[in-house]
């Protein structure tokens, strides 16, 4: 007899979702302000994705103050109503 494959208790069907990650950092008292659009699961893999964003982009650095002000999920759903009349084909 064959058994049925159960998914496991841990398991939970979560989409990735857009979010957008806005931060400043600060390199040798300059600051340089940021927003990113991360495509994950959860926090876990927002913090992962901005810590591969930031080595690619402060290399060079040795030290570098990250600030992160917002966190948001990013909504899909649009008004129409907001572009009538602007954009004709």
């Amino acid at each position: 007899m064959d058994k049925s494959h159960e998914p496991s208790e841990g398991y939970s069907s979560s989409t990735v979702k857009s979010w957008m990650v806005e931060y400043t950092v600060t390199v040798d008292d300059e600051e340089n302000r940021h927003l990113s659009l991360i495509l994950a699961d959860d926090m876990g893999d927002i913090h992962e994705h901005l810590l591969t964003e930031l080595r690619k982009m402060y290399k060079s650095s040795t030290k570098v103050d990250v600030t992160v002000h917002r966190i948001e999920p990013v909504s899909t759903n649009t008004d129409s109503l907001f572009f009538e009349g602007m954009y004709s084909p």
